[in-house]
């Protein structure tokens, strides 16, 4: 009960902080600070946020790619155990298994280091104290 006390008493804070902002009683930008400055930087900032999406999903792309190459491997490793008679043949499945999953790791890690990671946009100026 007394949670929710305080829970309520937050968004009330809140929305008095929010509404005094919104009416100009408090200010979070500068003097300095321009429509044009604050429009370039909010739409900087969904730049960013569009690049961080294509990152994270390029990201798992290659995250996912790597996990289906060492399944097949694996799955290919199963196979051939399969069919195996000889001291030979199961070295040669093991090393084929073990060249398999190198690859997709290095497929995986040059995926990664090609991938430019998005750079955060500037902030606004800090309003100067009174």
């Amino acid at each position: 009960m007394k949670e929710m006390k305080m829970s309520a008493t937050k968004k009330l804070i809140a929305t008095a902080i929010i509404a005094t902002s919104v009416f100009g009683g408090v200010s979070s930008a500068s003097a300095a600070d321009t429509k044009e400055a604050a429009i370039a930087r909010a739409q900087a900032q969904a730049t960013h946020q569009a690049q961080v999406t294509t990152y994270v999903n390029a990201l798992r792309a290659i995250v996912d790619a790597h996990r289906a190459a060492n399944a097949k491997a694996l799955a290919d490793f199963q196979a051939a155990l399969a069919t195996v008679t000889t001291d030979a043949e199961l070295k040669a499945a093991k090393d084929a298994r073990k060249a398999a999953v190198t690859a997709a790791a290095d497929t995986a890690k040059a995926a990664k280091a090609a991938l430019v990671k998005p750079t955060k946009p500037a902030k606004a100026p800090k309003a100067p104290k009174a």
